[in-house]
């Protein structure tokens, strides 16, 4: 029995932190106290220059999408770098509601707004598109969000964007393209021979027969999923794991950045063996966030993964670079193939292999932000060209919500009786007018490429779980 079965966009004058982690808190401090603040005046003249370019604009091909609950108004073109081949523009001002030809809608917000503060569904442009962009795991808001969506507003997104690769604009958190290209490159340039590489990753590591995992974690129970990570966690330290823990979970908070120092040398996690990438959700369907990417496989550690549905991690990583604790039938089993890895070398080196790939350079490296962006400028600027073609998603709370690998992504939540009574609705069952000839992944493509870029990697849809209702 494997352990599975045991379980049911804008200019800033300052960095601001997102959460109140003593690291992220200092970080910030720091970077904030080498800029220089901008005044007033010079807010104002920016958001000047930034609304003549804007206005001035007159070209046919001109897109703009109003980001609704994003911050102080702007109206910032994505850079030709980021998107080339349109003239699109990302605004927070709320007067160009009715003539933009997309709306950005945050679902988190969409969420915590409770009906209010919404765009105005009745009267909308009928040659709008409405962008769905859901940014959290799917475990959250299902409760919640069901209840505001039922109705009208559940069949009034467009188009989604989210971290799922069946997304009309995927927006992940990493990608094995991203992974290789950041091993052993730095602005496409090749910085460590292979040999190197990998002598530069063992030797900062510890010592075998000493701590070799590292688990960064500060939500031990305020979700359900947290708890249940947690739990399995300690499960493991009471098997034997070797395993340095921080974060309010462990009593043990931080300061410096995890992931590097003052002068870019290699940060905390990196004489670390192992880090547990463990979700605070459960089989939902792609959800492999930064602690995947950036804090295990960006730090020279193998990730232990929890939470994410083995054949995602597998369809999304770089081959045989991580180990996922579902393939263990329990926690001691893990541990002992762990301590084994701690002791053999030539074992261990083999999750480090696929540093050793060759990336693709066909296709700019854009984060998840701009991914996203310049995706739905692409997406819509096609959309416009074709005449505004209707698309109709049936129910984009059933997509996000139900169409799950099985019903561990939102077990232990109360989802909403129509949800559960309504046939489960996946990106197929849309209705769509567009030509399907073309799609806005087209031109960041090459015809010879090895499909590894960010949006390459995930042009390719997943297999549609369409799992049955629960009765």
């Amino acid at each position: 029995m494997k352990l599975g079965a045991f379980f049911l966009a804008l200019q800033q004058t300052t960095v601001e932190t997102k959460s109140a982690k003593p690291w992220r808190v200092f970080h910030a401090q720091k970077q904030n106290s080498k800029r220089t603040t901008l005044t007033a005046a010079d807010n104002n003249r920016i958001l000047r220059q930034q609304k003549n370019a804007f206005e001035n604009d007159e070209s046919e091909d001109k897109i703009v999408i109003l980001d609704w609950w994003g911050g102080t108004p702007t109206r910032k073109r994505i850079t030709k770098h980021e998107c080339p081949e349109t003239a699109c523009y990302v605004t927070n001002d709320r007067s160009y509601e009715k003539e933009a030809e997309g709306i950005l809608i945050d679902n988190t917000r969409f969420i915590q707004h409770h009906g209010d503060d919404h765009p105005d569904l009745e009267n909308r442009n009928q040659n709008q598109y409405w962008i769905f962009w859901a940014r959290e795991a799917a475990s959250k808001g299902v409760n919640a969000g069901g209840k505001i969506m039922q109705g009208a507003w559940d069949s009034g997104f467009n188009i989604t964007t989210s971290y799922r690769r069946d997304s009309d604009i995927p927006r992940p958190f990493g990608s094995k393209n991203e992974a290789i290209r950041n091993a052993r490159y730095k602005n496409g340039e090749l910085i460590e021979d292979d040999e190197t590489h990998i002598e530069n990753i063992m030797k900062y590591k510890n010592p075998p027969n000493t701590k070799y995992a590292a688990w960064i974690v500060s939500n031990c129970e305020a979700t359900a999923g947290a708890a249940q990570r947690f739990s399995f966690g300690e499960r493991l330290v009471d098997a034997g794991l070797k395993l340095d823990g921080y974060g309010e979970c462990w009593n043990n908070t931080i300061i410096e950045s995890p992931w590097h120092g003052d002068h870019g040398e290699p940060g905390l996690i990196s004489k670390y063996k192992f880090y547990l990438a463990f979700e605070n959700s459960y089989h939902c369907n792609d959800y492999v966030s930064e602690k995947f990417w950036r804090n295990s496989l960006g730090q020279g550690a193998v990730p232990i993964v929890y939470g994410p549905h083995p054949d995602d991690v597998k369809a999304m990583a770089p081959e045989h670079s991580f180990i996922h604790a579902e393939d263990f039938a329990s926690p001691a089993d893990l541990v002992e193939y762990l301590d084994y890895l701690d002791n053999n070398d030539t074992a261990y080196l083999e999750y480090h292999a696929w540093r050793n790939e060759i990336p693709n350079f066909d296709t700019p490296m854009m984060g998840s932000t701009e991914t996203m962006l310049c995706g739905a400028c692409k997406e819509i600027a096609l959309r416009k060209s074709q005449g505004f073609p209707k698309r109709i998603i049936e129910s984009v709370a059933s997509w996000w919500w139900m169409n799950q690998h099985d019903d561990m992504c939102v077990q232990g939540f109360e989802v909403p009786d129509w949800l559960n009574e309504i046939p489960v609705v996946t990106m197929e069952d849309s209705y769509d007018e567009k030509d399907e000839s073309h799609t806005f992944l087209t031109s960041l493509e090459s015809d010879d490429s090895d499909d590894f870029s960010l949006l390459a990697t995930f042009h390719e849809k997943p297999a549609h779980h369409k799992r049955r209702r629960r009765r």
